[in-house]
């Protein structure tokens, strides 16, 4: 919340928590600004193993250890970036979104049920 504030991104001088359309953005928002880093990080990341296999001391198993490493690395900056990319469905997870946030639009979508059918 502190990086969202600092950033701009949300202005809690705005902010009305009992709204829950407010609390589903204000989620949805840090979701996506937590990804974000992620993906940051998993770049670097990559990047770091790269500069690894371009090392010309390494020997042979520990370059296929790093290999296998830069790969692994790419394939989840990959997910980060391209989330509808899964090349194995055991591997993909059910929800696209953290059980706490699916949670609250559950109770979201509920509320409005109940506050339609008056």
């Amino acid at each position: 919340m502190v990086r969202a504030a600092v950033s701009g991104a949300v202005d809690y001088s705005l902010a009305d928590p009992t709204d829950p359309k407010w609390r589903l953005r204000h989620r949805l928002l840090l979701t996506e600004i937590q990804r974000k880093e992620e993906q940051t990080l998993a770049d670097y990341l990559h990047r770091h193993y790269c500069a690894y296999v371009s090392h010309g001391g390494l020997t042979e198993s520990s370059f296929l250890k790093i290999k296998d490493a830069t790969t692994d690395s790419l394939t989840a900056l990959q997910r980060l970036v391209f989330p509808w990319l899964v090349e194995d469905e055991n591997k993909a997870e059910k929800g696209t979104i953290d059980k706490e946030s699916q949670e609250l639009v559950n109770r979201y979508k509920t509320w409005r049920s109940g506050a339609s059918s008056k």
